[in-house]
């Protein structure tokens, strides 16, 4: 007992040096993320194809700076981001056997962004690509092209009033609202050219989305 008792500073010590450890190598991986979200959102603008983008750079298991910093959402919709060009382009993403997978992954991904991202901005962004989505989305009669122009108008309605500085959703909406009048009865490509994504390339900045 006695022994312990003169070990106890020791153990001490070390305990408080090994937590030191852990607080400075945390910090080591915010950083770390801070540059590599930065590299990352450049390297999206010059190729939206581009693998790899936005891994973990962190040295400690679990990557718990990702969760303390608060990236969860800013890293969804950035992925989210790159799936949505997957999917309108006609490609399929890595992890998904074709493009039809891709297009349904991709849309699932959107709507979580839109429903629980940390920002208005970001869920707003989520919004009007998934209304994008939708209204690029061949029709096969004039009963289906109503029912896509009403859901793409929900999609741009939920981003306008989740952010009213979301431009690209503003134009988006009143394109399609545009597009619902009696007047305009046709829904072709031409219209479909109008549709704006909004926000796919400017750089992001830590936990904020593009």
């Amino acid at each position: 007992m006695k022994r312990l008792r003169r070990m106890w500073p020791l153990v001490t010590a070390l305990l408080l040096l090994a937590l030191a450890a852990v607080f400075a190598i945390l910090a080591v991986d915010a950083r770390a993320w801070q540059s590599t979200l930065r590299r990352d959102d450049v390297s999206f603008t010059r190729l939206h194809s581009q693998p790899g983008l936005w891994r973990s750079p962190a040295i400690l298991p679990g990557d718990p700076a990702e969760h303390i910093v608060g990236l969860g959402s800013a890293l969804a919709y950035r992925r989210g981001l790159q799936a949505f060009w997957f999917a309108q382009f006609g490609g399929a993403r890595p992890s998904s056997g074709s493009v039809t997978e891709t297009r349904v992954t991709t849309e699932n991904d959107l709507q979580a962004v839109a429903d629980s991202a940390n920002t208005a901005a970001e869920r707003s962004r989520a919004a009007n690509l998934l209304g994008v989505m939708v209204i690029t989305t061949p029709s096969a009669d004039s009963a289906t092209q109503l029912q896509t122009l009403a859901r793409a108008e929900s999609y741009f309605q939920q981003a306008v009033e989740t952010d009213p500085a979301n431009y690209a959703a503003r134009a988006n909406l009143e394109l399609v609202l545009r597009l619902q009048r009696p007047a305009k009865t046709r829904f072709g490509a031409d219209a479909k050219t109008g549709i704006g994504t909004g926000g796919s390339h400017g750089a992001g900045t830590l936990g904020g989305g593009y």
